[in-house]
């Protein structure tokens, strides 16, 4: 590895689909807009064809055949003069249970034999540390952000948006508040997204419920409601996600109830209602409902926080610093993976042998 090698970077994208814009698309596009020699490329893909020599390699979300084939796929970028970062933005205890037996049969392989971990939060990247020392730490942000929009909240239909994908046991918690505030509201409009069970167990006539979206139809949708609901239970995976989507809700001027989990740092400052479970969401989702002053200041504040401290263009240069800082140290972030690898090679040889 040379010392003057520029900075390239190769993303591949894994899983194609709306859930990649804000943590693949955007961010890279944003450093494309910067000057930054940066290639996304979809599965499926051949390292051979996209894979440049002495690049930085951000791979979202390997799922490898086997532990050898990711040892092979390191060692074949590491003799290019490549790093191997691993994007991974979510708790392994979260992934479905198919997906996270797979990870388990091959000993968190997409996890550990990389260089680094490529995350999202601090309480991630301390709980996968154990499997990398290297574990970066890289936000979510927003890179649409509307002008504030006030109009909607000073008249009906009261609309509120429910879009937590894979959070249906939580969001099952809510049903008995929300099948008393339809009953007792005709003004009320529930957007249930991806939830199929939870729509069909509430009245229909003012339900609308669709599968996943685009992620444009989705910011629509979002942008269509005055309030959004975002139960989390307490538990160690949930603290490990991001507030991408209050950050979200924020930019489409949409108030925000929240918790127990995840969302406290923001229910300080004033940007969100922080309730004790996912039973009280819906309680004091009532309540910011019919206080409209209230609903209006939280609105005006985080629209705020969001335009001024999470948007895209605030983070970006920050991204391209921590990506030129870990280039330059590449030789010496190699040499610590060959000493962690230490008598790795040894053992897939032997298991390959059996």
């Amino acid at each position: 590895m040379l010392t003057d090698r520029p900075l390239q970077i190769e993303v591949l994208v894994n899983s194609p689909g709306p859930h990649d814009q804000v943590r693949i698309r955007e961010p890279f596009a944003a450093l494309q807009a910067l000057g930054v020699d940066c290639r996304i490329h979809e599965r499926p893909f051949l390292f051979n064809d996209c894979i440049r020599p002495h690049s930085l390699v951000i791979w979202q979300r390997p799922l490898p055949q086997s532990r050898q084939q990711q040892w092979e796929h390191l060692q074949w970028l590491r003799k290019r003069g490549c790093l191997l970062l691993t994007e991974w933005d979510d708790h392994p205890d979260l992934f479905p249970a198919g997906p996270r037996q797979r990870l388990l049969d091959q000993d968190l392989a997409p996890l550990r034999l990389c260089h680094g971990l490529h995350t999202s939060c601090t309480n991630l990247a301390d709980a996968l540390r154990r499997q990398n020392p290297l574990t970066l730490v890289l936000e979510n942000a927003v890179a649409l952000i509307p002008a504030l929009q006030m109009a909607k909240h000073k008249s009906g239909p009261l609309r509120v948006f429910i879009a937590n994908q894979n959070r249906e046991a939580d969001q099952r918690r809510m049903l008995g508040g929300l099948k008393r505030w339809l009953a007792e509201d005709p003004r009320l409009e529930l957007i249930i997204l991806a939830d199929r069970e939870l729509a069909s167990s509430l009245p229909q006539e003012r339900i609308r419920f669709a599968h996943l979206l685009t992620y444009k139809s989705y910011r629509q949708t979002m942008g269509q409601c005055q309030l959004a609901l975002l139960p989390l239970s307490r538990s160690l995976a949930n603290s490990c996600k991001t507030p991408i989507k209050l950050m979200e809700c924020a930019a489409e001027s949409v108030a925000t109830v929240s918790g127990p989990e995840l969302y406290g740092t923001q229910a300080i400052r004033g940007l969100s209602v922080l309730t004790e479970s996912p039973e009280q969401v819906v309680e004091h989702a009532r309540r910011l409902a019919y206080d409209q002053t209230t609903r209006e200041n939280l609105v005006a504040k985080a629209h705020h926080w969001v335009r001024s401290e999470m948007s895209l263009q605030v983070h970006s240069p920050q991204r391209l610093w921590l990506y030129e800082m870990l280039w330059r140290k590449r030789q010496a972030i190699d040499l610590l993976t060959q000493e962690r690898f230490a008598g790795t090679s040894l053992a897939l040889a032997g298991e390959m042998m059996i």
